[in-house]
Protein backbone atom coordinates (compact mmCIF):
# COMPACT_ATOMS: atom_id res chain seq x y z
CA UNK A 1 0.00 0.00 0.00
CA UNK A 2 0.94 3.46 -1.23
CA UNK A 3 -0.13 7.01 0.03
CA UNK A 4 -0.14 9.78 -2.70
CA UNK A 5 -2.18 12.95 -1.58
CA UNK A 6 -2.63 12.20 1.76
CA UNK A 7 -4.96 9.14 -0.01
CA UNK A 8 -4.31 5.88 0.58
CA UNK A 9 -3.49 3.40 -2.86
CA UNK A 10 -4.75 0.10 -2.17
CA UNK A 11 -4.76 -3.08 -4.18
CA UNK A 12 -6.81 -5.91 -4.30
CA UNK A 13 -6.27 -9.27 -5.30
CA UNK A 14 -7.92 -9.11 -8.44
CA UNK A 15 -5.30 -6.51 -9.87
CA UNK A 16 -2.20 -9.05 -9.63
CA UNK A 17 -4.59 -11.24 -12.08
CA UNK A 18 -5.57 -8.10 -14.45
CA UNK A 19 -1.44 -7.35 -14.04
CA UNK A 20 -0.80 -10.55 -14.81
CA UNK A 21 -3.03 -10.14 -18.32
CA UNK A 22 -2.04 -6.95 -19.19
CA UNK A 23 1.17 -8.05 -19.12
CA UNK A 24 1.37 -10.91 -20.97
CA UNK A 25 -1.12 -9.54 -23.45
CA UNK A 26 1.44 -6.61 -24.27
CA UNK A 27 4.48 -9.31 -24.15
CA UNK A 28 3.18 -11.80 -26.31
CA UNK A 29 4.83 -12.24 -30.17
CA UNK A 30 1.32 -11.36 -31.65
CA UNK A 31 0.63 -8.48 -29.46
CA UNK A 32 0.06 -4.77 -30.28
CA UNK A 33 4.16 -3.76 -28.99
CA UNK A 34 5.20 -6.71 -31.17
CA UNK A 35 3.45 -4.85 -34.04
CA UNK A 36 4.75 -1.63 -33.53
CA UNK A 37 8.25 -2.97 -32.47
CA UNK A 38 8.52 -5.56 -35.17
CA UNK A 39 12.07 -7.50 -34.72
CA UNK A 40 12.55 -6.93 -30.91
CA UNK A 41 13.93 -10.20 -28.98
CA UNK A 42 11.46 -11.39 -26.70
CA UNK A 43 13.85 -10.16 -23.73
CA UNK A 44 13.12 -6.40 -25.34
CA UNK A 45 9.53 -7.35 -25.63
CA UNK A 46 8.98 -7.98 -22.14
CA UNK A 47 10.68 -4.81 -21.29
CA UNK A 48 9.14 -2.42 -23.30
CA UNK A 49 5.66 -4.92 -22.05
CA UNK A 50 6.80 -4.63 -18.37
CA UNK A 51 7.22 -0.44 -18.32
CA UNK A 52 4.19 -0.23 -20.43
CA UNK A 53 2.38 -2.08 -18.27
CA UNK A 54 2.93 -0.51 -15.16
CA UNK A 55 2.41 2.80 -17.08
CA UNK A 56 -0.73 1.84 -17.30
CA UNK A 57 -1.89 1.05 -14.09
CA UNK A 58 0.34 4.59 -12.76
CA UNK A 59 -2.39 6.51 -15.27
CA UNK A 60 -5.23 4.43 -13.69
CA UNK A 61 -4.48 5.71 -10.22
CA UNK A 62 -4.12 9.48 -11.74
CA UNK A 63 -7.38 8.86 -13.28
CA UNK A 64 -8.58 8.02 -9.59
CA UNK A 65 -7.13 10.57 -7.97
CA UNK A 66 -8.71 13.64 -10.50
CA UNK A 67 -11.90 11.73 -8.82
CA UNK A 68 -10.56 12.14 -5.65
CA UNK A 69 -9.08 15.77 -6.20
CA UNK A 70 -12.75 17.25 -7.14
CA UNK A 71 -14.11 15.22 -4.43
CA UNK A 72 -12.05 16.45 -1.70
CA UNK A 73 -12.87 20.75 -3.22
CA UNK A 74 -16.47 19.67 -2.43
CA UNK A 75 -15.94 18.28 1.14
CA UNK A 76 -16.02 14.61 0.34
CA UNK A 77 -13.84 12.73 2.34
CA UNK A 78 -11.50 9.77 0.29
CA UNK A 79 -10.71 7.16 2.18
CA UNK A 80 -8.65 5.19 -0.32
CA UNK A 81 -8.50 4.17 -3.58
CA UNK A 82 -8.01 0.88 -4.31
CA UNK A 83 -7.08 -0.63 -7.80
CA UNK A 84 -8.66 -4.06 -8.89
CA UNK A 85 -9.83 -6.37 -11.94
CA UNK A 86 -11.95 -2.99 -14.11
CA UNK A 87 -8.89 -0.77 -13.14
CA UNK A 88 -9.80 1.60 -10.10
CA UNK A 89 -12.20 3.18 -7.55
CA UNK A 90 -11.91 6.47 -5.25
CA UNK A 91 -13.86 5.39 -2.14
CA UNK A 92 -15.39 8.27 -0.96
CA UNK A 93 -16.71 8.93 2.59
CA UNK A 94 -19.96 9.97 1.53
CA UNK A 95 -22.40 10.43 -1.30
CA UNK A 96 -21.93 13.80 -3.62
CA UNK A 97 -24.32 16.94 -1.59
CA UNK A 98 -25.42 18.10 -5.07
CA UNK A 99 -25.51 17.22 -9.25
CA UNK A 100 -22.81 19.29 -10.06
CA UNK A 101 -20.93 18.02 -7.90
CA UNK A 102 -21.25 14.83 -8.68
CA UNK A 103 -21.45 15.83 -12.49
CA UNK A 104 -17.51 17.36 -12.24
CA UNK A 105 -16.09 15.04 -9.78
CA UNK A 106 -17.89 12.03 -12.25
CA UNK A 107 -16.15 13.51 -15.51
CA UNK A 108 -13.03 14.63 -14.04
CA UNK A 109 -11.25 10.82 -14.63
CA UNK A 110 -12.39 10.56 -18.30
CA UNK A 111 -10.71 14.00 -19.33
CA UNK A 112 -7.99 13.46 -16.77
CA UNK A 113 -7.33 9.93 -19.37
CA UNK A 114 -7.90 12.11 -22.31
CA UNK A 115 -5.53 14.68 -21.70
CA UNK A 116 -2.94 11.43 -20.67
CA UNK A 117 -3.80 10.01 -24.02
CA UNK A 118 -3.31 13.30 -25.95
CA UNK A 119 0.29 13.39 -24.18
CA UNK A 120 0.75 10.05 -24.89
CA UNK A 121 -0.20 10.62 -28.71
CA UNK A 122 1.87 13.44 -29.06
CA UNK A 123 5.04 12.33 -27.76
CA UNK A 124 4.49 9.41 -30.13
CA UNK A 125 3.88 11.98 -33.19
CA UNK A 126 7.39 13.67 -32.10
CA UNK A 127 9.18 10.71 -31.66
CA UNK A 128 8.61 9.11 -35.57
CA UNK A 129 7.94 13.05 -37.29
CA UNK A 130 9.91 11.96 -40.00
CA UNK A 131 8.74 9.00 -40.85
CA UNK A 132 4.75 9.82 -40.72
CA UNK A 133 4.32 9.97 -37.04
CA UNK A 134 1.88 8.03 -34.95
CA UNK A 135 -0.29 7.41 -38.34
CA UNK A 136 2.81 5.91 -39.77
CA UNK A 137 3.77 4.04 -36.81
CA UNK A 138 0.30 2.27 -36.90
CA UNK A 139 -0.13 1.72 -40.18
CA UNK A 140 3.52 -0.14 -40.45
CA UNK A 141 5.48 2.44 -42.22
CA UNK A 142 7.91 2.95 -39.00
CA UNK A 143 10.65 0.94 -38.95
CA UNK A 144 11.43 0.88 -35.50
CA UNK A 145 14.31 -0.02 -33.33
CA UNK A 146 15.10 -0.86 -29.64
CA UNK A 147 16.79 2.58 -29.77
CA UNK A 148 15.82 4.25 -26.77
CA UNK A 149 13.69 6.84 -28.62
CA UNK A 150 12.01 4.36 -30.35
CA UNK A 151 11.00 2.21 -27.52
CA UNK A 152 10.12 5.62 -25.68
CA UNK A 153 7.66 6.25 -29.30
CA UNK A 154 6.39 2.98 -28.78
CA UNK A 155 5.22 3.31 -25.22
CA UNK A 156 3.71 6.65 -25.54
CA UNK A 157 1.65 5.60 -28.33
CA UNK A 158 0.06 2.45 -26.96
CA UNK A 159 -0.37 4.68 -23.43
CA UNK A 160 -2.18 7.22 -25.38
CA UNK A 161 -4.40 4.73 -27.27
CA UNK A 162 -5.56 2.98 -24.32
CA UNK A 163 -6.20 6.19 -22.22
CA UNK A 164 -8.24 7.13 -24.82
CA UNK A 165 -10.15 3.80 -25.20
CA UNK A 166 -10.90 4.19 -21.42
CA UNK A 167 -12.22 6.98 -20.90
CA UNK A 168 -14.29 6.16 -23.88
CA UNK A 169 -15.13 2.96 -22.40
CA UNK A 170 -15.41 4.87 -18.89
CA UNK A 171 -18.60 6.97 -20.63
CA UNK A 172 -20.69 4.50 -21.43
CA UNK A 173 -23.43 5.78 -19.47
CA UNK A 174 -24.03 2.82 -16.90
CA UNK A 175 -23.56 3.42 -12.96
CA UNK A 176 -21.49 3.00 -11.66
CA UNK A 177 -19.24 3.65 -14.64
CA UNK A 178 -17.93 7.76 -14.80
CA UNK A 179 -20.75 7.69 -17.54
CA UNK A 180 -23.32 6.45 -15.62
CA UNK A 181 -22.19 9.01 -12.63
CA UNK A 182 -22.52 11.93 -15.28
CA UNK A 183 -25.86 10.32 -16.54
CA UNK A 184 -26.82 10.38 -12.91
CA UNK A 185 -25.82 13.75 -12.39
CA UNK A 186 -27.95 15.02 -15.37
CA UNK A 187 -30.97 13.67 -14.39
CA UNK A 188 -30.87 14.54 -10.66
CA UNK A 189 -30.41 17.99 -11.70
CA UNK A 190 -33.70 17.83 -13.88
CA UNK A 191 -35.83 15.70 -11.90
CA UNK A 192 -34.33 17.13 -8.08
CA UNK A 193 -35.01 13.75 -7.24
CA UNK A 194 -31.53 11.90 -6.40
CA UNK A 195 -33.09 8.59 -5.68
CA UNK A 196 -35.12 8.13 -9.01
CA UNK A 197 -31.80 9.28 -11.02
CA UNK A 198 -29.75 6.69 -9.48
CA UNK A 199 -32.17 3.91 -10.15
CA UNK A 200 -32.28 5.02 -14.15
CA UNK A 201 -28.66 5.09 -13.76
CA UNK A 202 -28.15 1.55 -12.45
CA UNK A 203 -30.47 0.37 -14.18
CA UNK A 204 -28.37 1.53 -17.21
CA UNK A 205 -25.29 -0.39 -15.65
CA UNK A 206 -27.35 -3.43 -15.86
CA UNK A 207 -28.39 -3.33 -19.48
CA UNK A 208 -24.87 -2.61 -20.10
CA UNK A 209 -23.63 -5.30 -18.09
CA UNK A 210 -26.25 -7.99 -20.40
CA UNK A 211 -24.98 -6.32 -23.85
CA UNK A 212 -21.63 -6.86 -22.55
CA UNK A 213 -23.08 -10.60 -22.05
CA UNK A 214 -24.51 -10.68 -25.81
CA UNK A 215 -21.19 -9.23 -26.64
CA UNK A 216 -18.95 -11.95 -25.15
CA UNK A 217 -20.88 -14.62 -26.72
CA UNK A 218 -20.69 -13.24 -29.77
CA UNK A 219 -17.11 -12.85 -30.06
CA UNK A 220 -16.60 -16.85 -28.58
CA UNK A 221 -18.87 -18.08 -31.34
CA UNK A 222 -18.70 -15.96 -34.29
CA UNK A 223 -14.84 -14.91 -33.64
CA UNK A 224 -13.84 -18.20 -32.23
CA UNK A 225 -12.78 -15.80 -29.35
CA UNK A 226 -12.99 -17.58 -26.10
CA UNK A 227 -10.34 -15.27 -23.90
CA UNK A 228 -12.28 -12.20 -25.49
CA UNK A 229 -15.66 -13.29 -24.08
CA UNK A 230 -14.90 -14.80 -20.90
CA UNK A 231 -12.93 -11.09 -20.18
CA UNK A 232 -16.22 -9.55 -21.64
CA UNK A 233 -17.87 -11.87 -19.08
CA UNK A 234 -15.91 -10.60 -15.86
CA UNK A 235 -16.86 -6.85 -16.99
CA UNK A 236 -20.11 -7.63 -17.32
CA UNK A 237 -20.14 -9.84 -13.91
CA UNK A 238 -19.01 -6.60 -11.64
CA UNK A 239 -20.68 -4.22 -13.51
CA UNK A 240 -23.97 -6.07 -12.47
CA UNK A 241 -23.11 -6.36 -9.14
CA UNK A 242 -21.88 -2.87 -8.73
CA UNK A 243 -25.07 -1.64 -10.02
CA UNK A 244 -27.17 -4.08 -8.04
CA UNK A 245 -25.72 -3.08 -5.38
CA UNK A 246 -26.08 0.59 -5.74
CA UNK A 247 -30.12 0.19 -6.35
CA UNK A 248 -30.05 -2.06 -2.87
CA UNK A 249 -28.30 1.20 -1.59
CA UNK A 250 -31.15 3.70 -3.47
CA UNK A 251 -33.75 1.93 -1.52
CA UNK A 252 -32.17 1.22 2.12
CA UNK A 253 -31.58 5.12 1.97
CA UNK A 254 -35.52 5.91 1.08
CA UNK A 255 -36.06 3.19 3.89
CA UNK A 256 -34.55 4.90 6.68
CA UNK A 257 -34.91 8.52 5.16
CA UNK A 258 -36.15 10.61 7.88
CA UNK A 259 -34.65 8.49 10.80
CA UNK A 260 -31.72 10.11 13.09
CA UNK A 261 -29.17 7.98 15.50
CA UNK A 262 -31.00 8.76 18.28
CA UNK A 263 -33.69 6.13 18.71
CA UNK A 264 -31.18 3.44 17.76
CA UNK A 265 -28.02 4.18 19.93
CA UNK A 266 -27.86 2.90 23.02
CA UNK A 267 -26.66 4.70 26.42
CA UNK A 268 -25.68 1.53 28.01
CA UNK A 269 -22.68 0.86 26.91
CA UNK A 270 -19.04 0.02 28.41
CA UNK A 271 -16.68 3.04 29.00
CA UNK A 272 -12.67 2.47 30.57
CA UNK A 273 -10.09 4.70 31.40
CA UNK A 274 -7.20 4.13 28.77
CA UNK A 275 -4.30 3.31 31.69
CA UNK A 276 -6.54 0.21 32.22
CA UNK A 277 -4.91 -3.13 31.68
CA UNK A 278 -6.25 -5.10 28.76
CA UNK A 279 -6.64 -8.24 31.43
CA UNK A 280 -9.17 -5.93 32.95
CA UNK A 281 -10.89 -4.71 30.10
CA UNK A 282 -11.28 -7.77 29.08
CA UNK A 283 -12.65 -9.81 32.40
CA UNK A 284 -15.02 -7.04 33.97
CA UNK A 285 -16.43 -5.37 30.66
CA UNK A 286 -16.03 -6.87 27.51
CA UNK A 287 -16.82 -10.57 29.05
CA UNK A 288 -19.31 -9.78 31.19
CA UNK A 289 -21.19 -7.09 28.57
CA UNK A 290 -20.48 -9.43 25.75
CA UNK A 291 -19.09 -6.39 24.23
CA UNK A 292 -17.19 -6.57 20.87
CA UNK A 293 -16.34 -2.72 21.51
CA UNK A 294 -15.49 -0.22 24.33
CA UNK A 295 -15.32 2.81 24.82
CA UNK A 296 -12.30 5.03 25.96
CA UNK A 297 -12.96 8.01 27.88
CA UNK A 298 -10.35 10.32 29.84
CA UNK A 299 -11.62 13.64 31.47
CA UNK A 300 -15.42 12.81 30.25
CA UNK A 301 -14.05 13.16 26.97
CA UNK A 302 -14.15 10.25 24.16
CA UNK A 303 -10.73 9.48 23.51
CA UNK A 304 -10.76 6.33 21.24
CA UNK A 305 -12.47 2.66 21.04
CA UNK A 306 -10.53 -0.94 22.07
CA UNK A 307 -12.39 -3.17 20.01
CA UNK A 308 -11.40 -7.14 19.63
CA UNK A 309 -9.44 -6.80 16.69
CA UNK A 310 -7.04 -4.20 18.51
CA UNK A 311 -7.02 -6.95 21.26
CA UNK A 312 -5.19 -9.52 18.66
CA UNK A 313 -2.73 -7.12 18.45
CA UNK A 314 -1.27 -8.24 21.42
CA UNK A 315 -0.23 -11.80 22.58
CA UNK A 316 -2.37 -12.46 25.77
CA UNK A 317 -0.14 -13.24 27.87
CA UNK A 318 0.79 -9.72 27.83
CA UNK A 319 -2.67 -8.39 28.60
CA UNK A 320 -2.06 -7.67 32.09
CA UNK A 321 0.69 -5.23 31.29
CA UNK A 322 -0.53 -3.75 28.23
CA UNK A 323 -2.71 -0.66 29.04
CA UNK A 324 -5.73 0.36 26.52
CA UNK A 325 -3.82 3.37 25.61
CA UNK A 326 -1.40 1.04 23.59
CA UNK A 327 -4.29 -0.72 21.39
CA UNK A 328 -7.24 1.16 21.03
CA UNK A 329 -7.93 3.41 18.04
CA UNK A 330 -7.59 7.31 18.44
CA UNK A 331 -10.77 9.29 18.15
CA UNK A 332 -9.76 11.10 15.66
CA UNK A 333 -9.58 7.84 13.24
CA UNK A 334 -13.00 6.76 14.33
CA UNK A 335 -15.79 7.47 12.32
CA UNK A 336 -18.37 9.55 14.83
CA UNK A 337 -22.18 10.59 15.00
CA UNK A 338 -24.29 12.52 16.70
CA UNK A 339 -27.51 12.04 18.47
CA UNK A 340 -28.83 14.12 15.75
CA UNK A 341 -27.34 12.81 12.61
CA UNK A 342 -29.61 10.78 9.72
CA UNK A 343 -28.83 7.10 9.84
CA UNK A 344 -27.97 6.92 6.69
CA UNK A 345 -25.15 8.98 7.26
CA UNK A 346 -24.44 6.34 10.21
CA UNK A 347 -24.47 3.56 7.58
CA UNK A 348 -22.60 5.45 5.10
CA UNK A 349 -19.74 5.53 7.47
CA UNK A 350 -19.82 2.17 8.53
CA UNK A 351 -19.46 1.22 5.11
CA UNK A 352 -18.04 -2.24 4.23
CA UNK A 353 -15.43 -1.84 7.14
CA UNK A 354 -15.29 -3.70 10.39
CA UNK A 355 -16.48 -1.53 13.20
CA UNK A 356 -18.56 -3.55 15.58
CA UNK A 357 -20.22 0.27 16.92
CA UNK A 358 -20.03 3.76 16.64
CA UNK A 359 -19.31 6.28 18.90
CA UNK A 360 -21.95 9.09 19.58
CA UNK A 361 -20.47 12.55 19.97
CA UNK A 362 -22.46 15.50 20.87
CA UNK A 363 -19.72 18.73 22.05
CA UNK A 364 -16.69 16.06 22.69
CA UNK A 365 -18.67 13.66 25.10
CA UNK A 366 -19.85 10.38 24.43
CA UNK A 367 -23.43 10.22 24.85
CA UNK A 368 -24.20 6.46 23.35
CA UNK A 369 -22.99 4.27 20.78
CA UNK A 370 -24.38 2.99 17.57
CA UNK A 371 -24.26 -0.70 17.25
CA UNK A 372 -23.91 -2.45 14.08
CA UNK A 373 -25.88 -5.24 14.95
CA UNK A 374 -28.59 -2.80 16.19
CA UNK A 375 -28.97 -0.81 12.76
CA UNK A 376 -28.88 -4.11 10.59
CA UNK A 377 -31.45 -5.25 13.09
CA UNK A 378 -33.94 -1.93 12.10
CA UNK A 379 -33.11 -2.71 8.13
CA UNK A 380 -34.40 -5.65 8.12
CA UNK A 381 -37.16 -4.62 10.48
CA UNK A 382 -38.45 -2.31 7.99
CA UNK A 383 -37.72 -4.71 5.12
CA UNK A 384 -40.09 -7.93 6.84
CA UNK A 385 -43.19 -5.38 7.62
CA UNK A 386 -42.77 -3.18 4.00
CA UNK A 387 -41.75 0.21 5.40
CA UNK A 388 -40.81 1.89 2.44
CA UNK A 389 -40.74 6.06 2.15
CA UNK A 390 -40.56 5.92 -1.82
CA UNK A 391 -43.06 7.16 -3.25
Amino acid sequence: MARVLGIDIRIHLSWFLVFTVVLLSLSNPRGILAQLGPGWTDRELLLVAAVATLLFFVSVVVHELAHATVARAFRMPVSSITLFLLGGVANLAKEPPRAFAEFLMAIAGPLTSLVIGATGLGLCQAAFAPHGGCLGLFDGRVSTTFAALDAVGVVAAYLGLVNVLLAAFNMIPGFPLDGGRVLRSIVWGALRDRGRATRIAARGGQLVAGLLVAVGVWRAIGLDDTFGAVWMGFIAYFLYNAASTSLQQERLAASVSGVRVAPLMTTQFQAVDPRMSLAALVNEHMLPHNARAVAVVQNERFAGLVTIADLRKVEQHDWAVTTVDRVMTPARDIPAVSPESRLMTAIERFGGGELPAMPVVQDGVLVGMLEREAVLGYVRMREMLGLDTRR
